[in-house]
């Protein structure tokens, strides 16, 4: 059985290019995401069209009850976010699933941030996943996959207080520079602003 999960649209006041600049920097680590143990993107690739495709690699701290470290025997997990960045559409879709016990449960969840319809220079932002565990867990399969939604839900809620203040903390600096370079574009004197804060891909050393 497939447990399913998904919010409410949610708007981010800055533009779709600065708002992904400020989600990048709480990578690799952020004093506001102790969670976020460490994280490496492994891959990325920018097509001749200029649209970005990224592959980044994050280990995350375990916010769990005993029962359930004891079940699956862990203390921390990897995800493995690919995400891909449509410059034209001004669209960008991220799509995480678990590395960690992966042979025993699927976690799949996709994040798309869009242009808002009624304001250009707004960020939309929508979530959906599910979770489905492969193996049977002496009853505990619906247990788990409930305790994986509630903690979908609760991580949901605390990330959008955390966004604001990260946003709150980066916007005047970001902004400036996204007007800058918005200025420039039009005289055609520089390339679209990147979304990526990462340009030295580095061999994957994070520990599974």
């Amino acid at each position: 059985m497939v447990a399913t999960h998904s919010f409410q649209p949610y708007t981010y006041e800055v533009p779709l290019e600065v708002y992904m600049q400020i989600y990048n920097k709480r990578f690799p680590q952020h004093k506001l995401f102790p969670f976020i143990l460490d994280s490496q993107v492994v891959e990325h690739i920018v097509e001749e069209n200029g649209n970005e495709k990224s592959i980044r690699k994050t280990k995350l701290d375990i916010d769990a009850p005993g029962w359930f470290k004891s079940i699956f025997n862990i203390h921390h997990s990897i995800f493995i976010e690919e995400s891909y960045y449509d410059k034209a559409e001004r669209k960008v879709i991220i799509k995480t699933t678990n590395e960690t016990l992966n042979t025993k449960a699927k976690l799949e969840d996709i994040t798309v941030y869009s242009v808002h319809k009624e304001n250009p220079n707004w960020c939309q932002f929508t979530q959906t996943g599910n979770v489905q565990l492969l193996v049977s867990v002496f009853g505990f399969q619906k247990k788990i996959e409930n305790y994986v939604l509630d903690l979908y839900s609760s991580r949901y809620d605390e990330s959008r207080k955390l966004d604001l203040q990260m946003i709150e903390q980066y916007k005047d600096e970001l902004m400036a520079n996204y007007l800058k370079q918005q200025q420039e574009q039009q005289t055609n004197t520089q390339p679209i602003l990147s979304i990526t804060t990462e340009t030295n891909i580095q061999p994957n050393t994070i520990a599974s």
